[in-house]
């Protein structure tokens, strides 16, 4: 991280005495050397600094050398020379110096700075005053803060490579956890949950800090433990690396006992739940059967969103599964099916069906026209015989592909193709009315 400096030309000229003797590059109203300033000049040739020019010609009209009148600024011709001149005096680097030239000693006119030379380690390097700011850019000497935070040295940008490689605030990888640390946090592996110790109760196993109390819980031979057979009446406590010598050398017949009871008791209970799901089960099956003449007839709407990314990449797509009573539907959509008396890709859609048994339908499909709905496209199949587990289906061309756009009204501004499904069941055959086994003494549901 560079630290800017700040200086004044006065700190760098290395003729600077000779030039204020001269007095040839001051500007004799605000006394300053005019580095980065605009000069001008009245007709006489008197220089002056272009802010103090126009501080002057506010209060009086007249040059402040010679008292020619002087009526406003474009009376006055730019010194170029003057300027030129003054950028070619030789200077040197701020980075010549010690880092004494951050020792500021007021502000403002009273703004002063210890400047000593540094022969070992500052710039050697002098220049004319035009190349100072290009300089400074690349200046290998400039000071520089550490960047590493909580570090605050601050050295010589040519030195900060080795002192990076030192510095007690870098970050480094540990190499148990892997996690960044400080290189001066020295007492890090005596809190890294995977650095490997030994067990804390003394038993000769070594554990990764983190995984200690999964150990101690679990696996330690030195862990006090209870009987296996507490919940029965065995209270003996004991390590649990001793807990094979006690099983077998305490009779644990009437615990074992115990806990057979217990666990058939469970058994049974599970049992009866287990029962009376499946019964449930049964009564649901039932009434779906029997509400079949009641649900026969199907209408929904299938949404495609993001057609167009999705047609570009699926060879077909198919719908969510519905069921109409027991029988399970679907539809498919090819977005690109290449005929092969037809060279122009189209959009083909169809209704799918593997039934159980044989059945018998009336159905639709219509794609939808978001612009104009009477330009919506329907095929529709009279008493369509799905066979059981059928794999064939007909194929129907809706429409050239490249006309499933926006612009069509095919798809709307959320790039949606909608698809209607109406689906009706002819058959006839209905499932008979039964009683269900959930009742009551005095009444009965039908």
């Amino acid at each position: 991280m560079s630290i800017d400096i700040k200086f004044t030309i006065n700190d760098i000229l290395l003729n600077q005495e000779s030039l204020q003797k001269k007095n040839k590059y001051t500007c004799p109203i605000c006394l300053e050397l005019i580095y980065k300033k605009s000069v001008y000049q009245c007709k006489s040739g008197h220089i002056a600094c272009e802010q103090c020019w126009i501080i002057s010609l506010q209060t009086g009209k007249a040059c402040v050398i010679c008292n020619l009148g002087v009526n406003s600024f474009k009376d006055l011709s730019r010194c170029l020379v003057i300027e030129q001149l003054f950028g070619q005096e030789e200077c040197c680097c701020i980075y010549s110096f010690t880092d004494g030239i951050f020792d500021i000693k007021g502000e403002g006119e009273n703004f002063k700075r210890s400047l000593i030379k540094d022969k070992e380690n500052g710039c050697k390097e002098n220049m004319v005053v035009d190349e100072i700011d290009t300089h400074l850019q690349i200046c290998k000497y400039k000071f520089s803060k550490c960047p590493n935070k909580g570090c605050n040295v601050i050295l010589r940008l040519n030195s900060l490579d080795q002192h990076e490689d030192q510095c007690g605030f870098k970050l480094i990888k540990c190499e148990y956890c892997k996690g960044d640390i400080l290189k001066n946090q020295l007492n890090h592996n005596e809190e890294c949950p995977k650095v490997t110790i030994e067990c804390s109760q003394g038993c000769s196993m070594k554990i990764k800090r983190d995984e200690m109390k999964i150990h101690i819980d679990n696996d330690c031979g030195n862990t006090t433990i209870p009987c296996i057979y507490e919940e029965q009446g065995c209270l003996i406590q004991m390590k649990r690396s001793e807990l094979h010598y006690h099983l077998e050398n305490v009779n644990h017949q009437k615990f074992m006992s115990q806990l057979i009871g217990q666990l058939s008791s469970k058994v049974r209970k599970y049992e009866i739940i287990l029962n009376s799901v499946k019964e449930n089960l049964d009564d649901q099956y039932i009434k779906k059967k029997q509400f079949r003449a009641f649900s026969d007839l199907y209408k929904n709407k299938w949404i495609i969103s993001n057609y167009s990314n999705i047609a570009t990449m699926a060879v077909y797509i198919n719908s969510p599964s519905f069921f109409i009573i027991t029988h399970e539907f679907h539809v498919s959509l090819i977005p690109n099916y290449k005929n092969d008396d037809n060279d122009q890709n189209h959009l083909e859609l169809y209704l799918k069906s593997k039934p159980q048994e044989k059945i018998t339908v009336d159905y639709s499909l219509t794609l939808i026209n978001v612009l104009d709905k009477n330009k919506s496209i329907s095929i529709k199949n009279e008493k369509r015989v799905f066979e059981v587990n059928e794999n064939t289906v007909e194929k129907v061309l809706f429409i050239p592909s490249d006309l499933v756009n926006k612009d069509n009204g095919w798809l709307d501004d959320d790039d949606k193709l909608t698809i209607e499904i109406y689906i009706k069941l002819l058959d006839d055959d209905i499932e008979p009315l039964k009683n269900f086994k959930n009742f009551k003494k005095k009444y009965i549901d039908e």
